[in-house]
């Protein structure tokens, strides 16, 4: 680990290798256990809601930020895919990521209200300042990078989270399509992180700016999810 005579590809591969061991994947946290199993109470999963919910809504401006600040001609369309994804919903008439997850909490017993006044707990506060603060203070490529371990390790826990939802408290596909399609969604916007890895991070420096930010952004991302 931390070796400098790594190149930008050996980098990616090993830093895959440590999220792989990550004891803070959302795949293994308790609350997606719980909801797998049918133990979390529908309060709990009322009041994870609430939290998850308000960086889901902060996505679409994030992305439009990181796609401001990339100065690459190649990966620029690519984020601004990304970005013209994420920001779908903000169209009238359409149907983004953040309406999706409005769906999911109306299914539940929430409403939109309840989503969009509530108050912030530290971890929440703390990510959400974070994940913007990085991208005016890091590369962009860093930035981006560090979407291995945030993107790049939700699918599996959206999976696990959409397949829970139906088969241990009977709520209908449609109402959780929000962790569905967010399976390859964030794998794919997983890979665009490895790409831009693979192209930017060749020195010791920036490869342990990169490890800094995503295990950080990990740690944040799963503390919110603890109840």
């Amino acid at each position: 680990m931390n070796d400098p005579t790594l190149s930008a590809d050996e980098f990616v591969e090993e830093l895959k290798q440590e999220i792989a061991v990550f004891p803070k994947l959302r795949i293994n946290h308790p609350f997606v256990k719980a909801v797998c199993d049918g133990a979390a109470t529908m309060d709990q999963v009322r009041t994870w809601a609430v939290q998850d919910y308000q960086f889901r809504c902060a996505v679409p401006r994030i992305a439009l930020l990181r796609y401001v600040a990339c100065s690459d001609p190649e990966f620029a369309p690519k984020l601004f895919e990304v970005a013209e994804e994420e920001t779908r919903g903000l169209l009238p008439g359409s149907s983004g990521h953040p309406d999706m997850f409005v769906e999911f909490a109306e299914a539940i017993g929430l409403t939109r209200a309840d989503l969009e006044h509530a108050t912030l707990l530290p971890a929440t506060a703390a990510h959400l300042y974070f994940a913007e603060l990085v991208i005016h203070t890091h590369p962009w490529f860093v930035v981006m990078a560090a979407q291995m371990g945030a993107e790049g390790t939700f699918g599996p826990a959206a999976a696990a989270l959409g397949r829970g939802f139906i088969e241990s408290y009977g709520m209908a596909p449609e109402s959780v399509r929000f962790f569905t399609v967010h399976v390859e969604a964030d794998e794919e916007h997983g890979t665009l992180a490895e790409d831009i890895g693979r192209r930017y991070l060749t020195s010791p420096a920036l490869q342990q700016q990169t490890r800094e930010v995503m295990f950080r952004r990990m740690e944040l991302l799963y503390d919110i999810w603890t109840l």
